[in-house]
């Protein structure tokens, strides 16, 4: 389990950094979801060497992201709260998955 969820994790942040790589615009959401997703990279990176769960690294780097998003769909005058609602359930089955996983 821990192996899942640190892959699924790492997955989430990949897809998080290519969707700010891909959009290339420089503001504050988007520096959010960047160092949430760099947050989650360390976490498995951590999880991996130490061997201890920082679990709470992971559940800011989530809180970042999440805020990200939330700023960025503001600025745009486009909130899809079902969007919203979808990710903060992802969110918190993979952060759930790696608890599990300790």
């Amino acid at each position: 389990m821990k192996i899942c969820g640190t892959v699924i994790a790492i997955l989430y942040a990949v897809l998080m950094l290519f969707a700010v790589i891909k959009n290339k615009s420089k503001n504050i959401s988007s520096a959010l979801i960047a160092i949430g997703g760099l947050f989650i990279l360390a976490y498995a990176l951590l999880n991996m060497i130490w061997c201890k769960n920082l679990i709470i690294i992971l559940i800011i780097s989530m809180i970042l992201i999440s805020v990200g998003t939330l700023i960025n769909g503001i600025k745009q005058n486009n909130i899809h709260i079902h969007h919203h609602m979808i990710r903060l359930i992802v969110e918190s089955i993979i952060i759930a998955i790696c608890w599990i996983g300790t």
